[in-house]
């Protein structure tokens, strides 16, 4: 009887193992290529998250700042004084390099670095930037912030465009506080202020007070065109900005008896004119004297003129 040896079917297992072995490569290969495919398709992932943690960080800094300020004025001591009180406050109009084309306006236009130069003396000198809350308190009430007499409130008539480009940035650099006195018709026109311009440097301590609606002439305007224009002008600010809002510029500083009574009766606090000299409560609150600041005004003319 003949022996046959037995015999599987020739490389039968290592076909099988190669076949394994390849079917794992392609996996791993397929999977590393999905990764990479979803990793590439989203490379905004890390992005998106690094924009975040900035996003975040700048509105802590932004809050952080405004926190600052508040406490600044938290922790302010009202100090009554035995002499009247006198409070400079600064007119100014358009910050800008007047054009050829302006030279009728002049007197209203002060160029970016002259206003930087008084801004950083009155910073040097200690001038504390009061707001229009503050510089309230100040005359009603016969008081200076910690008994300083180098009190200084800043504001702006018109709500010109070039507060936000110009002038808002040097306040910033030196941590002053001003007010700007808005013609609410003119929010958004050409080369005037936007509600979102006013929205972000509210934020960062500017103030938005009232210059009318349509800037007219209140000497020569009826009793019940005076009483719209200031009760419109202060409901546009009251409802835009979320605030009460407490001062009112008489447009080109003229005014009546009647501008004078209504602005009281229609809940602003006290009302600013173009009247030459220092502020006090003997002026009467409706009708404040202000310092008019030229082009040519010198930061030492400033400090002499706001001495007292």
């Amino acid at each position: 009887m003949s022996n046959k040896s037995q015999h599987h079917p020739p490389n039968k297992n290592r076909n099988i193992h190669n076949l394994l072995a390849v079917i794992a490569f392609i996996f791993v290969i397929g999977s590393l290529a999905y990764l990479f495919k979803i990793h590439s398709s989203n490379p905004s992932r890390l992005l998106k998250a690094e924009s975040s943690s900035q996003t975040n960080q700048t509105a802590k800094k932004s809050f952080e700042n405004e926190q600052d300020q508040e406490n600044d004025q938290d922790n302010i001591n009202w100090k009554k004084q035995d002499e009247t009180v006198k409070v400079p406050i600064l007119m100014y109009h358009a910050i800008h390099v007047m054009a050829d084309s302006e030279s009728g306006s002049a007197n209203l236009i002060v160029a970016p670095d002259t206003f930087e130069s008084h801004i950083k003396s009155l910073s040097e000198q200690g001038y504390y930037f009061l707001t229009p809350e503050e510089a309230y308190k100040v005359l009603s009430e016969n008081v200076l912030p910690n008994g300083n007499k180098k009190i200084i409130w800043l504001t702006f008539d018109d709500g010109d465009a070039d507060f936000y480009t110009n002038a808002y940035p040097i306040m910033k650099k030196y941590k002053a506080r001003g007010s700007n006195n808005i013609i609410t018709s003119y929010i958004g026109k050409e080369g005037f202020l936007t509600v979102d311009q006013l929205k972000e440097m509210k934020k960062n301590g500017m103030s938005f007070q009232s210059h009318t609606v349509n800037h007219p002439d209140l000497s020569a305007t009826s009793d019940n065109e005076q009483g719209t224009e200031l009760t419109e002008s202060k409901s546009w600010l009251d409802s835009t900005l979320n605030q009460d809002t407490i001062a009112l510029a008489y447009p080109s500083g003229r005014y009546t008896d009647t501008s004078l009574s209504l602005a009281e009766k229609l809940g602003y606090k006290m009302a600013v004119t173009t009247n030459e000299g220092l502020a006090s409560a003997e002026n009467g609150l409706y009708a404040l004297n202000r310092v008019r600041i030229l082009p040519t005004t010198s930061p030492d003319d400033l400090l002499s003129t706001i001495s007292w």
